[in-house]
């Protein structure tokens, strides 16, 4: 329950940085190669977080490890795969991230963090064994 609403808010703040990007792009006329990367990545990986807690919710363990790989794919790619693509050097990408100056790289920081968080959480729910079944099982008459 608990990776699946850590989850919840990773996906929060992934929405609220895919709307930022795009409202930016909508006021300043400006959809560059970066505004579409961050929009499209940012909507795309709310979704699949979304479907992936919504199947930790549900307690199915394929569900919860699911969401612990794309979240952790989700920090490696901020932190290390978009410098790598976008030609950052680490040290900007990392003050983005985590400088917290601006409302789309705290929103970015936050979604990282939230995600490390979920992977963790998600990995811990993965691994425990139940000591029954999930649903209810009807008594025989």
């Amino acid at each position: 329950m608990i990776a699946g609403v850590l989850a919840l808010i990773a996906v929060g703040m992934l929405v609220w940085f895919a709307l930022n990007d795009a409202l930016y792009a909508i006021g300043h006329d400006d959809w560059s190669r970066m505004v579409l990367q961050n929009v499209f990545g940012g909507l795309i990986g709310a979704g699949s977080l979304l479907v992936a807690a919504g199947f930790t919710v549900a307690r199915r363990i394929a569900g919860a490890w699911t969401l612990c790989g794309l979240c952790g794919f989700y920090v490696v790619a901020n932190l290390v795969l978009a410098p790598l693509l976008n030609g950052t050097p680490f040290g900007a990408q990392l003050t983005f991230l985590f400088g917290f100056d601006k409302v789309n790289g705290t929103a970015a920081g936050l979604a990282t963090l939230f995600c490390a968080l979920t992977a963790i959480m998600a990995a811990i729910a993965g691994s425990v064994k139940s000591s029954g079944p999930a649903t209810a099982v009807s008594p025989r008459p």
